[in-house]
């Protein structure tokens, strides 16, 4: 089965590769998440036909039910690392046996609580991407350090990327 999936892969990955030279403006691709309050800081994301929940831990306030945001935002760094890298080895040809990616970061939550004159962002991010594979160590350590480079989550979160929208406040019966 995975075989199958690899070879299916593989054909979808060239075939975008060949449409986007072809058609660079049919690669903007526009993603949606839309999130609901719950209860709480138990809150429930739509993204496509899928639900994300998060979440706070209880000594946080929550009732534990799911990551916080910023744990998913992590999981998204990890999660678009491992499958990019999977995706263009596929493509390549190599054998990948296993893959993992962990993610952590440094947060002064002082930030957050606005304290202070403090950045409530990240301060670093590392990461820890394991790969085995039969191939060749070098060409795999290289493919990993472009799909790094080119991860559409790692870019958003190295380069400043403009953030704006609208705030609506209505009335509520009481």
């Amino acid at each position: 089965m995975e075989k199958d999936q690899n070879t299916r892969l593989k054909e979808i990955v060239g075939r975008r590769l060949e449409f986007f030279k072809k058609k660079p403006e049919s690669a903007i691709y526009r993603p949606k998440a839309s999130s609901r309050h719950v209860s709480g800081l138990y809150t429930e994301s739509s993204v496509r036909e899928h639900i994300v929940k998060s979440d706070y831990g209880e000594a946080a306030g929550g009732t534990n039910l799911a990551p916080n945001p910023i744990e998913l935002l992590l999981s998204a760094m990890a999660a678009c690392i491992e499958a990019a890298f999977y995706e263009f080895a596929v493509h390549k040809g190599y054998r990948i046996t296993s893959l993992s990616v962990d993610v952590e970061g440094t947060l002064d939550l002082r930030g957050f609580f606005m304290i202070d004159d403090v950045e409530a962002g990240f301060r670093d991010l590392r990461y820890t991407f394991r790969i085995e594979s039969p191939d060749d160590p070098g060409e795999l350590k290289k493919l990993a350090g472009e799909v790094i480079a080119h991860c559409p989550v790692v870019d958003s979160l190295v380069k400043a990327t403009p953030v704006s929208g609208e705030i609506t406040v209505t009335a509520a019966l009481q």
